[in-house]
């Protein structure tokens, strides 16, 4: 870890930069001491501020002189989970625009961990990670905190959580049919606690599945605590929500559906959101791009226009209007079998283009402003091209403007999907059909019905009513980073090579059963290089070097070809 710790403490310690500076008088020589950052109101306010800025930083590790335009901190992130099920597809015929491929297809590239599509999670992860411990550190240690100091300590603590659920998601193997993980079994990633020990030459292992979830909980029942009686500002912050919903989404990863199916509804009702209405969904200067915009999102980050590029930007990716970023060459849209499923009463379906050019024109679209179709006329526009995501107030010309968006990082119609799945899976599939139905049927489409849905199952494609439930998440939440982590827990397989696919490249066209393969993320080499301490399935500490494994796809239709994973 020792590498890989020192670039974050320089990176980490440059965070609070991002929004002011702390005006309190610390000593003229040496490092203020944690006492001293803890009794400093502003700079304990900017150090929370630097976090919530870091969650969408532009070229957050390798920095803008080794530019990657998918390092865009978390943002980035949400965007990697939601291309890894394949739901996005790319229409570009160069790929190159398409800075998450990596991340879509098959390549054996992208499944060793000494690329850049490997190191860029782990890093900014626990790059976060580091600026959290740096708030609870000096704010642990004090015997009493006034309301500002609990406000501060439990947003930390939050963050924490999240960054550590997404590495208990990310790095707990998922046992495949292409890929030996034996090895790491039941593990996730280290459990670093203080900034000291990132600071320093300390090594940890791989926490076991165990220890992280209970790890994650504690985080979180710390949060709630320092929260009773505290409402953040604004939605940018985490509140007693939150804490509630990532609660739900954890005990959902440990397949504890009671408990999932407790703090979803919790999340709910402590909320008071309500769903996205149709007019809010298709709304060209809202949707998707301003919290203000809906009463939906229960947390989200902001991006200044003064803090971004016309490429490295979220929106410049995925909203199918922009005009700066790559979506305007690889123009995203969503995978053909979601669209056909869906029900011609499922107001979702109209954020994409269908097909039928005829019954569906260009007057049934809602479209930012007359200037963009006459630059982009409708009828050069790819099949199934996604609107869902648009820029802020309709400018697709300006990317300091339209590029300048609210980005949901928990909304609550995902609680009410939780609730469905965890019901069903705790108290009766009956149950959780009659929540899903009555979700469905209040905000989405009045005539949807799950035996009607069920007609349709397909081999390969949706089998059972957990993955029912994961189809209504991959359309709901198209582009936004939520379904990948139910995916490796509810093994859905993958299907992009069939008759009439809109998946243009070879690369990205396969037949996986169960989980694909390149959905178990890696330790990245450096890291293994500089961390002796491995636990194995036996718990033992042992000295292992990154172990390669290569298997050929045992599917005769060879769409997995050579898949290579290093652990």
């Amino acid at each position: 870890m020792k590498n890989i710790f020192k670039a974050l403490f320089v990176a980490a310690a440059s965070a609070t930069l991002l929004t002011g500076c702390i005006k309190e008088t610390f000593p003229m020589e040496g490092a203020a001491t944690s006492d001293q950052m803890a009794q400093s109101a502003a700079g304990m306010a900017a150090s929370v501020d630097g976090i919530v800025a870091q969650t969408y930083q532009p070229y957050y590790f390798y920095g803008s002189s080794n530019q990657q335009e998918f390092d865009i901190s978390y943002a980035g992130l949400l965007i990697t989970y939601a291309r890894m099920t394949n739901d996005i597809v790319n229409n570009s015929a160069t790929i190159g625009y398409d800075w998450w491929t990596g991340y879509a297809g098959a390549y054996g590239y992208s499944m060793k961990n000494t690329t850049t599509r490997q190191t860029v999670p782990y890093m900014t992860l626990y790059k976060i990670i580091k600026s959290a411990n740096d708030i609870i550190g000096p704010l642990a240690g004090l015997e009493e905190l006034n309301a500002d100091q609990k406000g501060y300590l439990g947003t930390a603590y939050v963050y924490r959580a999240l960054m550590y659920h997404d590495i208990y998601n990310l790095y707990l193997p998922a046992l495949n049919n292409y890929t030996d993980c034996s090895k790491v079994e039941g593990l996730t990633g280290p459990i670093i606690v203080s900034s000291a020990e990132q600071e320093t030459e300390y090594k940890t292992a791989r926490a076991p599945k165990e220890a992280m979830a209970a790890f994650v909980l504690s985080d979180l029942d710390k949060a709630e605590a320092l929260f009773e009686g505290y409402s953040p500002a604004t939605g940018r912050y985490p509140g007693i929500p939150v804490v509630y919903g990532l609660k739900a989404r954890m005990y959902l990863s440990m397949e504890d559906y009671a408990n999932a199916a407790k703090y979803a509804r919790m999340a709910i009702d402590a909320s008071g959101k309500t769903p996205l209405t149709e007019a809010q969904w298709h709304d060209p200067a809202t949707a998707f791009c301003d919290a203000a915009g809906n009463n939906s999102w229960m947390w989200y980050y902001n991006i200044s226009g003064n803090n971004m590029g016309n490429l490295c930007n979220p929106t410049g990716f995925l909203a199918g209007e922009s005009d700066w970023g790559y979506n305007s060459l690889t123009q995203m849209a969503i995978h053909k079998w979601l669209y056909d499923r869906m029900n011609r009463t499922d107001f979702r379906k109209r954020s994409f283009i269908d097909p039928d050019r005829e019954t569906y024109p260009a007057s049934y679209y809602e479209w930012c402003s007359e200037s963009y179709l006459k630059a982009y006329p409708f009828e050069d526009q790819p099949d199934y091209k996604s609107f869902k995501i648009r820029c802020k107030a309709g400018d697709w010309e300006t990317y300091s403007v339209g590029g300048a968006v609210d980005w949901p990082m928990m909304r609550v119609e995902e609680m009410y999907l939780i609730e469905a799945e965890a019901i069903g899976m705790s108290q009766g599939e009956a149950a959780g059909i009659a929540k899903l139905e009555e979700f469905m049927k209040t905000y989405r489409d009045p005539e949807y019905s799950y035996e009607k849905a069920k007609s349709t199952f397909t081999e390969g494609f949706v089998k059972s009513f957990q993955e029912e439930v994961l189809f209504q998440k991959r359309v709901e939440f198209w582009g936004e980073g939520v379904g990948f982590f139910d995916a490796k827990r509810i093994r859905p397989g993958m299907k992009t090579w069939y008759p009439g696919s809109n998946v243009i490249h070879d690369t990205m066209k396969y037949d996986i059963e169960e989980v694909s393969p390149f959905w178990n993320f890696l330790i990245p080499t450096n890291e293994i290089e500089n961390n002796d301490y491995i636990l194995d399935e036996d718990g033992v500490v042992t000295e292992i070097d990154g172990v390669m494994t290569t298997l050929n796809n045992p599917d005769p239709t060879n769409k997995v070809q050579n898949v290579t994973t290093q652990y």
